[in-house]
């Protein structure tokens, strides 16, 4: 990875599980970090900002901020975070930079086959057609307050406590491996998100743009489901679960919904352009990496 200079102030609208990575990456390079809160009794400081509705956020101190995180979803066909930027635009006039955290669930079915950028997105899907609505509302905007607007198109993410060894050792006995023929997903380490994300904030504030404004966040190699669940057994020394047809599953609408489409990722043009390599670009080497992060396991005797 490159050198993380030119520190900035970043404003994470949503401060999840993804956005505490990337803030955690960038602090100890000299960058502020602010998120927002729903809460207006924590909101205290320059580090918790109150964002409740379409107006909250205008009211803020925001004249510091340069750089902007979204990763909230859109409600229907409504972005809220765009809604509330429009409002406070005003309000951050040192503003240089947005990038918004969209899925790779917009690029729809394609039956298995490689895509990458270029596909057009086509999910049958609502919260992927949804996506589609604010990513296209977010370029808009970037074009017309002339301000770089990255979209970040993220897979299926992972990292500590939220990964298939943890899923394991909770399910316990029942654990299981869910099977569709041929079907496959891509996955990307929350790490990696943490140090692209850093990456393109870092280009935009060394006035150093990139040549596109739409980027995918996959690993390299798209795997089943019911394979990830097997290595992670065998790095835990258990046995795998059972091996369970989808059909027979009986998944809530919500987790089946994740089956619906069938795609590999490509992920060429955000290592062309930022020049730069995964630290984990397989699920094994990700797997392996979080095994120290599990509570109270020991690792079984060779």
């Amino acid at each position: 990875m490159t050198d993380e200079g030119a520190p900035g102030h970043l404003l994470c609208l949503g401060a999840g599980y993804t956005a505490s990575f990337v803030a955690d990456h960038l602090r100890p390079k000299g960058w502020a970090v602010s998120k927002t809160t729903r809460s207006p009794d924590r909101a205290t400081d320059h580090s918790q900002i109150y964002w409740d509705d379409e107006t909250s956020l205008s009211k803020a101190n925001l004249t510091q901020i340069t750089d902007i995180l979204v990763s909230t979803p859109p409600q229907t066909d409504k972005c809220p975070a765009l809604t509330a930027l429009i409002s406070a635009r005003p309000a951050i006039p040192a503003l240089r930079s947005v990038i918004y955290y969209s899925s790779t669930g917009v690029c729809g079915d394609h039956d298995g086959a490689w895509i990458d950028e270029t596909t057009q997105p086509c999910s049958r899907l609502a919260r992927g057609k949804n996506r589609i609505i604010a990513e296209n509302a977010w370029q808009a905007f970037g074009a017309q307050e002339h301000l770089p607007v990255t979209i970040v198109r993220l897979s299926g993410i992972y990292g500590p406590g939220r990964n298939a060894l943890e899923t394991l050792l909770r399910q316990g006995k029942n654990a299981r491996r869910i099977y569709k023929k041929d079907h496959v997903f891509n996955r990307i380490h929350v790490e990696d998100i943490a140090h692209i994300t850093g990456a393109i904030f870092l280009r935009t504030a060394r006035n150093n743009p990139l040549p596109h404004a739409l980027y995918n966040l996959a690993d390299d190699e798209p795997a089943a489901a019911q394979e990830v669940i097997d290595h992670a057994a065998f790095l835990l020394g258990v046995p795998s679960p059972p091996l369970i047809p989808i059909a027979k599953a009986n998944l809530t609408p919500m987790a089946r919904s994740f089956y619906a489409e069938n795609k590999k990722i490509r992920n060429t043009r955000v290592k062309n352009d930022l020049n730069l390599t995964l630290g984990y670009p397989t699920y094994r080497a990700g797997l392996k990496a979080l095994l120290p992060t599990i509570n109270n396991f020991e690792e079984p005797s060779k």
